[in-house]
Parts: C-alpha cells; structure tokens; sequence
C-alpha cells in the first residue's frame, strides 16, 4: 500500500510533544479496507518541529483584481505543492474538491455512498516537512470522518509534497461512457445500489441565455482567508491565515441539495470552487465564449469581508448556472435546507469577459460595524 512505511508507522515527536496516534493508526480507524502491513522492525521515532511563518507586511490592492485573476488562471490545471505552513487546511480543501467534483458527474448517487482514496507524495528531508505531513493525516482522518465516509485505500510515495484524493463508488459500480446512457435510463434507482458515471451531467462552462441567474455557495461556515492559497504563493504574500474547512455538518447539507440539483437537471453549469477561489472558478467557466457580469456586494456586507478575499479565498464551493423559471425552486430547496447561498448575476452571451461589482465598507458603516463584530487580525493585508 506504502512505498514508505516507516513514516506511517513511526511513532512522531513534535515541537518536544510525543503524538499519541501514528499516520497509519488515524488512517485505518477511517479506512474500509484492509489494515496496511507494518514493517517487521519498529522504525525509529520521526522528531521535527512545526516551522513559524515569516511575518509579512504585504497589503493586496484591489485595483490588482485583473492582475490577480491573471495570476491564479495561470496556474489553473497545475498540480499543486502542499503549502506545508497550511496543510491541515490544504488537505481538507483537496478532500472537497474531489468530493464536489464527482457531484457534477451522471448517475445516482449520494454523498454517503462515496469511498476516497487518498496518495500522499512526500519530501521528508526539510525541516517541518513531517510535522506538516502528521497535520496532514491528521487532518484528512478528521475530516472524512467527520463526513461519515470511509477511505478506499491511501498511498505515501517519495517525491515533491503534494495531497490528491479521488472520490467514487466502487470501481465495479463505474460505468463505461458507451453503455452509460442507457444504464441509467433504465435503473430502478435505489440508494443501496449507487452509481456514478464518467460524463459529467452539466457542462462545466456557462451556457449563453443572458436571463439566468448565477448563483454561488459556499460549502463551508469558514471565514475568508488567503493564507495558503494560489494568489498568496503568486505574490509571494505569506497571509497568516487559511481557512479553517471543518463545518463537515453544513458541507454535507449543501452537497445533498445541490446533488439533487445537477440530478434533476435544474443546474445547466456548475464550477467547483477551489484552487484560485470563486473568480478564478467563474473565470473558468467563461472558456465557452459566454462571460458574466456579477457582484459580490452581498458577499462582502454578509461576511464584512474585504472583496479580494471573496473573490479568491479558496473556501470550498459551487458556482451553478439556473435558469430564471426555477429560481424560485430553488430558493425554495436552497433555504429548507438551511444553505446559504449568494446571487451573483447572469451570463454574458457574445462576450467572455467578466465584470465584476463590489462594495467594500468604508467611512462611518466601518466604524459602526467594527463596535458588532469581533475581528481577527492576519497580518496579511
């Protein structure tokens, strides 16, 4: 299962404090397959500290947002190094995003009846790269669990560190893409007999009818934070802080809604919101030649949040395509649920550009609102 054992089974010493669990034990309590093999010697104890970050002074200009979205589009597709400073954060980010992305695909499915299989790729000659590495699985453990899922199967190979995670049903369950239409045509759907496709149910880009409505959902309670994300690696920012992606209970409220969304046909495009955050997603989404013109006004009164953190926070999300007829549906669906969600506005037919509203509080609403909510301080801008 390991090319590397002893870094699962090695029992870990941090910052002078003995951990009580090994990599190995976290993952098999939320595993569903069988125990690894542990290596016939005890391996020595693994002894690193967690690494401070630098203090920075960097401030992000929003007259930069074009600059920025340049920037995050860029490494779109790349695959991406574990920010070791925020791999608890990081790790639970890749495990939404495998997650929401098989919620696009066809089939009958839900979140319960996923499996995860999880690789880490490690470099443990640095010092705090094994720290980061235990808040890593410590973190996935805590998570999927969390999520009522179980692992699959896991992995820990040499090389750069990176996390990746694949969601499915098991394997025997897929459906090859010739025979999947009809399949699922036919199925008496049942939830004990899940299935999951290879297509995707909704296109991935936006669809040119200027009446419907963009909407965005955050799939976690998690305050905006750019600590570990690809703007802050672009700039060179060292943000204090990345989001803390732990409200399992309101991500799988989301998932089972928007789920029943992309089954039913209702959503004509969806995004994953992850890597570059919301922008660099909706960006994304106007590959097609069709762009949009939104405002995250209302995001940023709602949080009392700063628009470049909205705009590339990398809280786990989805941006959905509806058509104007069923906006009311799913208002409706979105709020028995107890999901917040955010209008953004509506494509742009003819013209792959987005234009991008916000209103960031200045002046007296500042001061007001400063005396009603309690602020953390970053550091980062």
């Amino acid at each position: 299962m390991t090319e590397k054992p002893s870094v699962l089974y090695s029992e870990y010493i941090i910052d002078g404090m003995p951990r009580a669990l090994t990599p190995a034990r976290m993952l098999e309590e939320c595993s569903s397959g069988p125990a690894g093999h542990a290596p016939a010697r005890k391996p020595e104890p693994i002894i690193d500290e967690t690494l401070d970050l630098a203090p920075s002074t960097y401030i992000f200009d929003p007259a930069r947002m074009d600059a920025y979205l340049g920037e995050t589009c860029a490494r779109a597709g790349e695959e991406r190094c574990c920010p070791v400073h925020f791999a608890g954060s990081h790790t639970c980010g890749r495990i939404a995003r495998a997650l929401i992305d098989a919620l696009w695909m066809t089939g009958h499915f839900r979140l319960g009846d996923l499996t995860l299989r999880a690789e880490w790729r490690w470099d443990a000659a640095p010092i705090g790269n094994m720290a980061a590495f235990y808040d890593s699985v410590e973190a996935a453990a805590a998570y999927i669990d969390a999520l009522g899922l179980r692992l699959k199967g896991y992995a820990v190979t040499k090389g750069p560190c990176q996390i990746a995670f694949k969601a499915s049903t098991t394997a025997e369950e897929e459906v090859p893409d010739d025979e999947e239409e009809g399949f699922f045509r036919e199925l008496p759907f049942r939830t004990e007999h899940p299935r999951i496709g290879r297509k995707r149910k909704c296109p991935a880009v936006l669809q040119p009818e200027a009446s419907d409505w963009l909407i965005y959902i955050p799939f976690d309670s998690c305050e905006f934070r750019l600590g570990g994300s690809v703007l802050s690696e672009a700039e060179d920012a060292r943000s204090a802080l990345a989001p803390d992606i732990a409200d399992a209970d309101y991500f799988i409220d989301c998932y089972e809604v928007v789920r029943e969304l992309v089954e039913d046909g209702v959503v004509k495009a969806g995004a994953t919101v992850c890597d570059g955050g919301m922008l660099t997603a909706l960006k994304l989404m106007a590959a097609g030649g069709t762009g949009a013109d939104i405002s995250v006004s209302d995001i940023v009164k709602a949080y009392n949040e700063k628009p470049v953190r909205v705009l590339f926070a990398e809280v786990p999300g989805v941006i959905l395509q509806i058509a104007d007829i069923d906006y009311d549906y799913v208002d409706a669906e979105l709020l028995l649920q107890d999901v917040v969600y955010f209008p953004l506005g509506h494509p742009v037919p003819g013209n792959a550009d987005l234009r991008v509203a916000h209103e960031e509080k200045t002046g007296l609403s500042s001061i007001l609102e400063s005396l009603l909510y309690t602020q953390t301080s970053e550091g980062e801008d």
